[in-house]
């Protein structure tokens, strides 16, 4: 578990677990600690509401309710507790969801993953369609993957494969991530992936604004499918992904992001298997223009919306 005042001081940390990682190559170590490993994310935060540890179950401290989030599954900690969290965090692989993977005549499904409490003032029970969710203590559930909340005496009431959510298209679920192959990268179950998307984001594009497009894509997208461009560049995510036939690349950041995964698109010959869209963040950014994605964003809350218009978007050809 990795416990950081800020995303710095995080990556300085797995940094410095790579480097004694010496019986891996640098970039399979790489792929499995940032990717695989179940570790929450830590940062700092404070909350506009009451707001409860998972670990502890009592409140956060202050009338702002700080302490530390996972960046990816929202899971809530007090510093003092965040080193008993049981590395649960979102899951990447099949392998990562264990005992509570769903076998069926068709092979496996996928469960829900339910993470308890803290759910917004507005929820209701998918099943009852009652108010759930408590400002008084951590109670009830909601799926990482789906977004579904429900009472804890609804959940077994409630369907139990995930349906994935509004951006299921674009989703590599974890299912589908189940063996590794010679170089001792993880390969994809294709069945399982109609159109994946993989997402390299620049995290210092926009005045360091991609670093909270890079968490919000993991909470909507599989972990193991988005990338940070300034962590590893885009050679580890194309490495994943070059054995399916057809995939679709989002670039978030500025011209230059663009050109860095083109070129490395290039040198692994990946030309003919994926269409690249892009989101552009900071300034700067002609190319995006050209193809209609606009000049910037820095509303992550719209990435869904986004995913959508990806996903239904027309193909052009670029000359280099």
């Amino acid at each position: 578990m990795l416990c950081a005042e800020n995303r710095k001081e995080m990556e300085d940390w797995i940094s410095s677990l790579k480097s004694v990682q010496t019986r891996e190559p640098y970039e399979v170590a790489q792929f499995n600690v940032e990717h695989f490993s179940g570790m929450h994310n830590w940062y700092a935060c404070s909350h506009a509401r009451p707001t409860f540890c998972n670990v502890c179950r009592e409140s956060l401290s202050g009338v702002t309710s700080h302490g530390l989030s996972c960046e990816v599954c929202k899971f809530k900690a007090h510093k003092r507790c965040a080193v008993r969290a049981m590395n649960n965090c979102k899951w990447t692989t099949l392998a990562s969801i264990g005992k509570d993977i769903i076998e069926n005549e068709d092979g496996v499904a996928m469960p829900h993953q339910w993470l308890e409490g803290n759910l917004p003032v507005s929820a209701k029970c998918a099943v009852c369609d009652k108010t759930c969710g408590s400002v008084l203590r951590l109670q009830d559930w909601r799926c990482l993957w789906c977004r579904t909340m429900v009472h804890t005496a609804c959940k077994d009431l409630y369907h139990p494969v995930c349906p994935l959510g509004q951006c299921k298209v674009s989703v590599i679920p974890p299912i589908a991530l189940n063996s590794t192959d010679s170089d001792g990268f993880c390969r994809a179950t294709f069945s399982f992936c109609v159109s994946p998307l993989l997402v390299f984001v620049n995290s210092k594009s926009g005045d360091n604004q991609g670093v909270k497009f890079l968490r919000r894509f993991k909470q909507l997208l599989n972990p193991a499918q988005v990338f940070d461009l300034m962590n590893g560049g885009p050679h580890l995510g194309l490495r994943l992904f070059q054995k399916f036939d057809n995939f679709r690349i989002l670039v978030c950041g500025g011209d230059g992001s663009v050109g860095w995964v083109l070129s490395e698109i290039d040198k692994l010959n990946l030309n003919k298997q994926c269409q690249l869209g892009v989101l552009p963040l900071g300034t700067g950014n002609d190319l995006a223009r050209v193809l209609g994605w606009g000049g910037s964003y820095d509303d992550d809350t719209q990435l869904p919306q986004i995913l959508e218009k990806l996903e239904r978007a027309s193909t052009k050809m670029l000359d280099r």
